[in-house]
């Protein structure tokens, strides 16, 4: 049998497996990927021909669904309404535990570490959803009291930077182009963003109530654009001298604001004082308390290593004088 009948055979075999798999239901896709190569030949050939017949219409979705990768998954968290939490403290309530996931998925896509794209349409518009559900539990917390009017202020500017940062990422379908902002747009948007939150993480740092869990949050942006116009070369990136004294005169008060809150959220060391020393014992005393010792050992009340130190510390002080 020539190598040209033998491919033929193997061509005519691979359709009729193909063809009988596909009628029992089988993933076709799958079948030819797994199994020695001799199946995996047979059935490549079979389907080949039989997508070439027009007889297997749903092959191309199978494979784009089988490489499709899944959208992240929400956590679960109950959809219950943050004002429910009225009687939690923060940490355990609802809406802060909501807050806090789509808080941390967001910047884990903004910053890349989920890969580009880093979700499908379907993912995008579930934590936009998430996002804006965490603002309305911003809402629902302060009414609640279990934050402050400034914390919740500056929760919202966050969230909202979140926001704007998961509209403009690319899905599947979408494609991206990258440009790298200059010196002066980056001064700009952390003096644009400091003057916008410094009225409320003055009032935030003079507030009696704190909670450590949302500052830690929110001088993570603050601290971030307060060490860009920290470099020279961001301040010289300002056209105008007015504009570099105004950008200074916020990043110093933005600076100091979160200074006072860093002090107040980090646990201070417990100090000891020391206790003053015991006031020497007259000489008087002293000699009282070794024939009191003395007798004692006679009475056979006392051990004979502690009149034995007695009576080196009574030499140690003979020879010193």
């Amino acid at each position: 049998m020539t190598a040209r009948a033998m491919h033929i055979l193997l061509v005519v075999a691979g359709f009729a497996a193909a063809l009988l798999l596909a009628m029992a239901g089988v993933d076709l896709i799958r079948a030819c990927r797994t199994g020695p190569a001799w199946k995996r030949r047979m059935l490549g050939a079979g389907v080949v021909l039989l997508m070439a017949l027009g007889f297997a219409p749903d092959l191309g979705r199978a494979a784009e669904k089988e490489s499709k990768p899944a959208a992240p998954t929400a956590p679960a968290i109950s959809a219950a309404p943050a004002a429910a939490d009225k009687d939690k403290n923060l940490a355990e309530a609802t809406g802060w535990r909501r807050i806090v996931a789509a808080w941390k998925e967001a910047e884990d896509i903004i910053s890349g570490n989920r890969g580009d794209p880093p979700f499908d349409k379907t993912g995008k518009k579930r934590l936009l959803d998430d996002l804006k559900q965490a603002k309305a539990d911003t809402a629902d917390l302060q009414k609640a009291k279990l934050i402050t009017e400034p914390e919740a202020g500056l929760l919202l500017k966050d969230l909202s930077e979140l926001t704007v940062g998961i509209a403009r990422r690319s899905t599947q379908a979408q494609s991206v182009t990258c440009y790298w902002p200059g010196a002066l747009q980056l001064s700009r948007d952390s003096f644009d963003r400091l003057s916008e939150r410094l009225p409320l993480l003055e009032k935030l740092a003079a507030a009696e109530t704190i909670h450590r869990e949302v500052v830690e949050k929110v001088l993570v942006s603050i601290e971030a654009d307060i060490q860009n116009l920290d470099r020279e070369q961001s301040i010289k990136a300002f056209a105008t001298a007015e504009d570099r004294q105004a950008a200074e005169k916020t990043r110093d008060a933005a600076k100091a604001a979160a200074k006072r809150l860093r002090e107040r959220i980090v646990p201070q060391p417990t100090c000891y004082v020391p206790m003053p020393p015991s006031p020497p014992v007259p000489a008087k005393e002293q000699s009282r308390a070794r024939q009191e010792a003395l007798e004692r050992f006679a009475a056979g009340t006392l051990r004979p290593e502690v009149l034995r130190k007695a009576a080196a510390n009574a030499r140690h002080e003979r020879d010193a004088s």
